[in-house]
């Protein structure tokens, strides 16, 4: 079994990534890696998230996790070497609704992880926020635009595409808190978005 225990997660995500792509089977990291890679580690997280884009068959997947010493439990995939879990979420990709064609890649030594944009990754919260009233994905939605200067303007037309135009307002003003006070911790920009939404 390969020994994954002083492996960083990003690294570990390349070994995957790497692997599977030898063996023919396209992934695009999504989730919460992609919100911590793109919040500069603000947000962390122990899950890999990968979306198998190819659509190979869950045998096939089995057989090359299992090369790199992970057995599936449940939905994920774990190695006794490591913390780190890892799913793979049903294809297609998707942000919401929205179809996505284009993605871009990361390197991490001598590999390249394929990854959501950055404005996907934060579409992405916001549907989990949008459909689950999901707090923190829009806490992290947040921490990704503030990272990477989206504005609010941006992701307008994904709240109209949600049915969700209704939620922008709110969306924008948070971005605006968080902005101007300077906000760089997870619990800052959690407990502005608590705060805000219990006085709604």
């Amino acid at each position: 079994m390969t020994d994954f225990s002083n492996s960083t997660i990003i690294e570990l995500a390349a070994v995957i990534a790497s692997h599977l792509g030898k063996k023919d089977i396209k992934i695009v990291l999504v989730g919460g890696l992609a919100v911590e890679f793109y919040s500069n580690n603000i947000y962390l997280t122990n899950d890999i998230d990968m979306v198998n884009t190819c659509y190979q068959s869950p045998k096939a997947l089995n057989e090359a996790m299992a090369e790199l010493g992970f057995s599936k439990v449940g939905r994920v995939y774990i190695n006794n070497t490591t913390a780190i879990s890892v799913e793979f979420p049903s294809a297609p990709l998707v942000v919401g609704n929205d179809f996505v064609n284009e993605v871009t890649t990361i390197s991490v030594g001598n590999s390249e992880i394929p990854i959501l944009h950055a404005i996907d990754v934060v579409k992405d919260r916001l549907a989990a926020y949008f459909h689950w009233n999901d707090r923190p994905s829009l806490a992290q939605a947040l921490t990704v635009m503030l990272c990477h200067a989206i504005k609010p303007v941006e992701i307008k037309p994904f709240c109209v595409s949600e049915m969700k135009v209704e939620e922008f307002p709110f969306i924008e003003m948070l971005h605006n808190m968080s902005e101007k006070q300077h906000f760089k911790s997870m619990e800052e920009i959690e407990n502005l978005v608590l705060h805000e939404y219990l006085k709604r």
